[in-house]
């Protein structure tokens, strides 16, 4: 073989040599880098799934104002705000004592009028009753149940002067501070809530029968307007002080749900320019 043949074999060797270390270091170079990705798992049913980012909640509506009744006590005495018990004894003596008063009355004028006036047993204030003094059962309704109930309705009704007075601003070129005060509902009502009688009140004077009935009732009406208020009076059925204890007092539970729904329906009805 000449001097250039031998060359030209060389040269070509060499080619072939670094051709093939450049392959094999380009798939050194490749493998880490295949081997650093993982290859993608099917998914099966004990795959956990990524829990989701909990749900942004939106903020609450601020409540919409209510107008609440002023609960006044009005003439009555205290203890008109708990359930109480008027028995036969409690007339006897308010006659005994009206007769020695007339009596009294008698010897300083020389008249000989001897009697009692006339008055209502359910006048009478009663005695409160040891069983219920630490009961809610025997707080008179018209301070949270009724109270709550015309409440609805006294909303009702100064929401919508609120938007008509609103809508007045509007037009009659108020001011923008006019304008926001116009369209406040009023949180407490003009005309106050009184109580009426609350208790419990024997049937009948004469016999030994321990009937009673269950009075409820309240009125509608401003302080110094001549004209009379609006009133509701529920009274139930006699029935038997056995039966009003029995079952821990079962069935005035029943007659107080009965008198508050009585009551609303009637002081609801009262017009709404008297509210």
């Amino acid at each position: 073989m000449t001097l250039k043949k031998q060359l030209h074999a060389a040269f070509t060797c060499g080619m072939v040599l670094a051709i093939s270390g450049f392959s094999a270091h380009a798939a050194e170079v490749e493998a880490p880098v295949s081997a650093q990705v993982p290859a993608a798992q099917p998914a099966t049913a004990d795959t956990p799934i990524p829990s989701q980012p909990p749900a942004v909640r939106a903020p609450e509506q601020a409540a919409a104002p209510q107008t609440r009744l002023l609960f006044s006590r009005g003439f009555y005495k205290p203890g008109i705000e708990r359930l109480r018990v008027v028995r036969r004894d409690g007339t006897v003596t308010n006659i005994v004592g009206q007769v020695a008063l007339s009596l009294a009355v008698s010897a300083l004028t020389g008249t000989t009028t001897v009697g009692a006036a006339g008055f209502s047993k359910g006048d009478l204030a009663g005695d409160a009753i040891e069983e219920l003094k630490d009961e809610s059962l025997a707080v008179n309704p018209a301070i949270a149940e009724l109270n709550d109930a015309l409440s609805k309705v006294a909303t009702d009704i100064y929401r919508k002067r609120a938007e008509a007075a609103y809508t007045t601003a509007l037009k009659d070129g108020s001011t923008p501070e006019e304008i926001e005060e116009a369209r406040q509902v009023q949180k407490e009502a003009d005309t106050p809530l009184h109580p009426g009688p609350w208790h419990l009140v024997y049937e009948n004077l004469v016999g030994s029968d321990e009937l009673f009935r269950l009075k409820f009732g309240a009125e509608l009406g401003r302080a110094g307007f001549m004209r009379p208020p609006f009133a509701c009076l529920y009274q139930s059925e006699p029935i038997a002080w056995t039966q009003w204890k029995a079952d821990n007092w079962q069935r005035l539970r029943e007659e107080r749900v009965k008198a508050v729904a009585s009551c609303t329906e009637t002081l609801a009805a009262t017009p709404e320019k008297r509210w």
